[in-house]
């Protein structure tokens, strides 16, 4: 397996941009659809045409609130060499798992993010970083997508190769990182998948309030937190379901989360933290771990190696935030940080390690060569 995440610059129309990304990484791509309709008949006992069956049930939804995207979309497919609504399937792959109610075995542990802000960082710098923690078999199909508009900002956004939006910051210099949770209140819809939510608030939002807005006003069938920073230096985390949406502000200009809600409201309803209690448990490690780095010093800030030594951490009791694959565990219970991405967005740069980060290094990309008009 290539671990090795490409940076991937795609302009022009949505089509074209599109055509280009499937073009350029048709391999990535169909990797993708491959582990993805495997996962989906584990995990759901869905087939392939019950897979398509579902995707284009949300054509629709997707063609209602952003048809760009959907145009995006056929233009990977086409590129890739690819149906259409196998492209749609990778992107409506949180509805397909959870949404539909049919989950019939495997829970993997997931991402854990964290969000400094001025007055905790040691240099003044403004940082939100998550390690991406998802089934193995997805290990080598993520690509780093720039995406140059004519219309809005740049923005630059961590995906599997096919799915048109997740992790990412645009030029106008808010950041989004992403966790995973799952409600009693999430359905099979079909409304706006989480995943097109997430590429409209790269597309669209340039600070957090404006974020917190958007994602407010979509109607969604799945459940998530958005852990949001701009470069003015506000933080906020959004825990998004179907029913209900809380932001969480900072403490300390410090924010972390992993895959349980934390609002007291939301939490009652919270069956993620009830089927996988390992989330608490990495929860309260992530905040700890803060908290003690923002004490160990006499300043009691926290620098660009304290929060990379966060995001390399074991000592959670299960699912720790650096996350390995263990061989112990059957298929539908691995998972591992597939990906780790800290982006500083006073300096406008992004490191990026391809797995696990006690493993690999940071590559840096400095954000002015990819994204105009960030400076």
């Amino acid at each position: 397996m290539d671990r090795h995440i490409p940076v991937v610059v795609s302009a022009g129309e949505p089509f074209a941009r599109g055509f280009h990304l499937g073009r350029s990484e048709a391999r990535r791509v169909t990797q993708s659809v491959t582990a993805y309709m495997a996962i989906f008949r584990l995990f759901t006992g869905l087939r392939r045409e019950g897979v398509l069956a579902e995707a284009e049930c949300f054509m629709p939804v997707i063609a209602g609130y952003a048809p760009h995207l959907l145009e995006e979309m056929r233009g990977i497919a086409e590129g890739a060499g690819r149906d259409v609504r196998e492209i749609v399937a990778i992107n409506v792959r949180t509805e397909l798992m959870y949404g539909l109610g049919i989950l019939r075995k495997g829970r993997t542990s997931e991402c854990t993010s964290v969000a400094i802000g001025k007055s905790a960082s040691a240099d003044g710098h403004v940082r939100v970083a998550q390690n991406w923690d998802w089934i193995p078999s997805l290990a080598g199909t993520l690509v780093l997508w720039v995406i140059q508009r004519d219309d809005g900002p740049n923005l630059l956004t961590l995906v599997e190769a096919g799915m048109v939006g997740k992790i990412g910051i645009n030029a106008a210099g808010l950041a989004m990182c992403v966790n995973l949770l799952i409600s009693d209140s999430d359905h099979a819809g079909p409304a706006v998948p989480m995943h097109i939510i997430l590429r409209r608030v790269l597309e669209e939002a340039s600070s957090v309030e404006e974020a917190i807005s958007l994602i407010g006003a979509s109607k969604r069938c799945t459940s998530c937190n958005h852990l949001l920073a701009d470069r003015g230096g506000a933080l906020a985390s959004v825990e998004a379901t179907p029913t209900a949406q809380a932001v969480l502000r900072p403490t300390g200009d410090v924010l972390t989360h992993t895959n349980h809600c934390f609002d007291a409201d939301l939490a009652v309803y919270d069956r993620n933290a009830r089927e996988s209690p390992e989330t608490l448990a990495r929860g309260r490690r992530i905040q700890a771990l803060a908290q003690r780095e923002r004490g160990k010093r006499q300043e009691s800030l926290i620098n660009e190696k304290d929060l990379r030594v966060m995001l390399a951490d074991h000592g959670s009791e299960s699912g720790s935030i650096c996350l390995h694959v263990r061989s112990e565990l059957p298929f539908v219970e691995q998972g591992e940080s597939i990906a780790s991405i800290i982006f500083d967005l006073t300096e406008g740069q992004v490191d990026i390690a391809d797995g696990p980060p006690c493993q690999y290094s940071y590559r840096r990309f400095p954000l002015s060569e990819y994204l105009r008009h960030y400076e």
